[in-house]
């Protein structure tokens, strides 16, 4: 059973009481009280605000999920050497994203609340906490196997489809392009550009969407390479491109990936995982224009090797051909020789068995009645006149009786 509560009662107002202002002073001295000077103070930079003074929203989520909020103020006149230091630390400015240690003396003033002034920032903890960062995901890249992939893919011979992602209107996307135009004018290579925020909280989504645009390209028609610059930058504008989803599309593209990012002396993620590295946007485009033009030398040299080759083996076949000309030539003419000395020979043999030169040899010719000459004793009958010719005269003789035959 629940027992009711009684209803308050109004009461009377109490004859002493705080003002308001009281009450907030009374805080301020509190305040002041319990943190006597500045402190560090280690926070996330949610915002900044650029009005003269720069005003910064400060966040921390904490291990349970809870998140710290603060304001804090850099006034106009710690402004310039502050932004100097980290200026010349960093080469960049304080930018929402940004985690810092700032020396801060806290204030609570009535009107405008609680908050901190900066008196004093240590860009050393920025860089270091973003080299941190780096660190661990590029372990991340190397448990998960996908570190050096890309740079396994076979390097580009030669370039006729490139993507290129970039910022839009980027200084430069124009140094880029300036050397690149004219082999897309001439038709040499096709280019597709793909924009993408590079630095703030929306670069990662933006460069995962433009790979994923780059693979949906690259699944339809295969490109040579994917390209991926930015001008130069802060090292704190560059950290942006240190993300574990960017790094992770680039190192498992299935072509090889030319990054351009910043100048020489900055290092990135991406520029890790690369096929390819250069150290700008204009080196990636050199390097773009040297390979065709090397591949188009090397295509005349093949062309000029090829006729060269074509020539001599015809000059090899000529010559070929002339000698068996020669051998076939050589090969009729002795056997015309020959078969002219074979048919002397027979023609000689013909021409010695001519009745003339047989009865020159002492033999006679026998011819029937009718002049035809009889060869055998088969063709001679009793009572036959036969007419014996020799060298030097003829004779008329009757066969007296049939001559004997042998069997043939």
């Amino acid at each position: 059973m629940t027992r009711k509560r009684k209803k308050a009662e109004p009461t009377r107002p109490p004859e002493q009481f705080l003002e308001l202002s009281e009450v907030l002073a009374y805080i301020g001295q509190v305040i002041a009280r319990g943190v006597p000077g500045a402190v560090w103070v280690r926070a996330e930079l949610a915002s900044v605000t650029d009005r003269r003074h720069l005003y910064l929203d400060l966040v921390q989520l904490g291990e349970g999920g809870e998140v710290a909020k603060c304001r804090a103020t850099v006034w106009a006149r710690e402004r310039f050497s502050l932004e100097g230091k980290f200026r010349q630390a960093t080469g960049g400015t304080l930018t929402a994203g940004l985690k810092v240690l700032l020396f801060c003396q806290p204030e609570f003033h009535p009107q405008y609340g609680f908050s901190l002034n900066v008196l004093d920032v240590s860009p050393e903890y920025t860089l270091g906490d973003a080299a941190l960062r780096l660190d661990a995901l590029r372990q991340t890249l190397v448990q998960e196997g996908v570190y050096g992939l890309n740079r396994l893919l076979p390097t580009p011979a030669d370039f006729a489809r490139v993507a290129v992602i970039s910022p839009a209107g980027a200084a430069g996307l124009g140094d880029f392009r300036r050397e690149t135009d004219p082999l897309e004018a001439a038709r040499v290579i096709h280019f597709t550009y793909l924009e993408a925020t590079f630095q703030g909280r929306e670069a990662s989504g933006s460069l995962a969407r433009a790979v994923a645009q780059a693979r949906a390209l690259h699944e339809e028609t295969p490109l040579d390479a994917l390209v991926v610059i930015r001008g130069g930058g802060a090292v704190t504008d560059l950290a942006w491109l240190n993300d574990l989803a960017l790094a992770r599309a680039l190192a498992t593209f299935p072509a090889p990936v030319v990054t351009g990012l910043g100048h020489a002396r900055d290092d990135t993620l991406p520029d890790e995982v690369a096929n390819i590295r250069t150290d700008t946007p204009s080196k990636a485009a050199a390097l773009i224009v040297r390979t065709v033009a090397g591949a188009a030398a090397q295509a005349q040299e093949d062309a000029r090797s090829i006729r060269a080759a074509a020539a001599a083996l015809l000059v090899e076949a000529d010559a070929a051909a002339l000698w068996a000309r020669d051998r076939i030539l050589g090969a009729a003419n002795r056997q015309s020789e020959t078969a002219r000395a074979d048919v002397d020979a027979l023609m000689r043999q013909a021409l010695g068995l001519t009745p003339e030169r047989t009865l020159a040899r002492g033999y006679a010719l026998v011819r029937n009645e009718d002049g035809q000459p009889v060869t055998r004793a088969a063709g001679v009958a009793a009572g036959q006149r036969l007419t014996l010719e020799w060298q030097d005269g003829q004779a008329v003789a009757v066969v007296q009786a049939a001559p004997a035959t042998s069997a043939p």
